[in-house]
């Protein structure tokens, strides 16, 4: 037998009750069916989970190390659980909203606060772009900022329209004293040999980067699987390998941050929502205003600056 959700489900609860009776109780079980239970799963962990005495429950040892991952396993779950069914809209004021790693997420904020003064707003990260549309499809989140890898187009829920904020190429993040840290565009292949750090997630946009690679001429090796951006430059920094980043990243020490040379990757910010959401009345505004801090971040990083100047505008659509 493997351990399941159900298995960590009754775990979370004994350690939450305190007592096998009350557990029982919250799982609508029996006492001796529950405890019946908890043998086979102690046995599956090869371990007593917890200790039992006149005054209830208590996780022993092990027990802490299991309940630690059971506990976020369970809420992970719960959490999928929400973003791929359909729930009716939340009672509250608050606006809710969902964003991948983009750099425009505060300017984003920053137009809602303009457009809905005095509303409240929520906000939550992932990086997967399947998970944001769903939970927009499904009331889960009133709006989503996503990220598009590539030009393959994008599958969207009926019930959801979308709109592009900007378009960039992607830049590649090198140590500061790395031997093309001083160039003025990179080569693709003059990477080929290189250890490459790049995030696990993204729906896609790791099968983008290795196509990109494989394109010209070489299979990139892949060392460090990093979600979030600033791990990844910390990496970069540090020796560990090479990345793709967003071309408005601001400077960071130790990091040289370049453009590809004719840039094969291109990446699209995405505005999605519902038009009965409370966003829908004022999105094209909104969408203007983003759009527009865009590009003042585009101007004040240097190497997209120069880059801009020397190619213009990347394509909207």
């Amino acid at each position: 037998m493997e351990i399941q959700v159900r298995h960590l489900r009754v775990i979370c609860e004994i350690a939450s009750s305190g007592s096998l009776n009350r557990a029982a109780a919250g799982l609508g079980l029996g006492q001796p069916a529950l405890s019946h239970q908890l043998r086979r799963i102690e046995k599956m962990v090869g371990g007593s989970l917890f200790h039992r005495d006149q005054h209830g429950v208590r996780p022993t040892e092990l027990g802490e190390v299991i309940l630690r991952r059971a506990k976020a396993i369970v809420l992970t779950f719960d959490e999928l659980e929400l973003d791929f069914h359909r729930q009716e809209p939340e009672t509250g004021d608050s606006v809710r909203i969902g964003w991948n790693d983009s750099a425009i997420t505060s300017s984003l904020l920053g137009g809602l606060r303009d457009l809905l003064p005095g509303k409240p707003v929520r906000t939550r990260a992932d990086t997967s772009r399947t998970r944001l549309l769903a939970q927009v499809a499904n009331r889960g989140i009133d709006l989503a900022l996503i990220m598009i890898c590539g030009g393959r187009d994008l599958p969207v829920p009926p019930e959801v329209r979308t709109m592009t904020l900007a378009r960039e190429p992607s830049f590649v993040a090198v140590p500061a004293g790395h031997r093309l840290a001083e160039a003025e565009e990179i080569e693709l292949e003059e990477l080929a040999e290189e250890d490459w750090i790049v995030s696990s997630g993204g729906d896609g946009c790791r099968v983008v980067f290795r196509e990109m690679c494989l394109a010209h001429g070489f299979d990139p090796r892949i060392t460090h699987d990093v979600d979030v951006d600033t791990s990844r430059e910390n990496l970069v920094s540090g020796g560990y390998g090479v990345g793709l980043v967003q071309p408005t990243r601001p400077p960071v020490d130790g990091l040289a941050i370049r453009p590809l040379a004719g840039s094969p990757m291109c990446v699209r910010h995405v505005l999605a929502w519902r038009e009965d959401g409370p966003c829908a009345s004022g999105i094209g505004e909104l969408g203007a205003g983003v759009t527009a801090a865009y590009w003042r971040l585009a101007e004040r990083a240097a190497p997209y600056r120069t880059w801009l100047r020397r190619h213009g505008l990347p394509a909207a659509g």
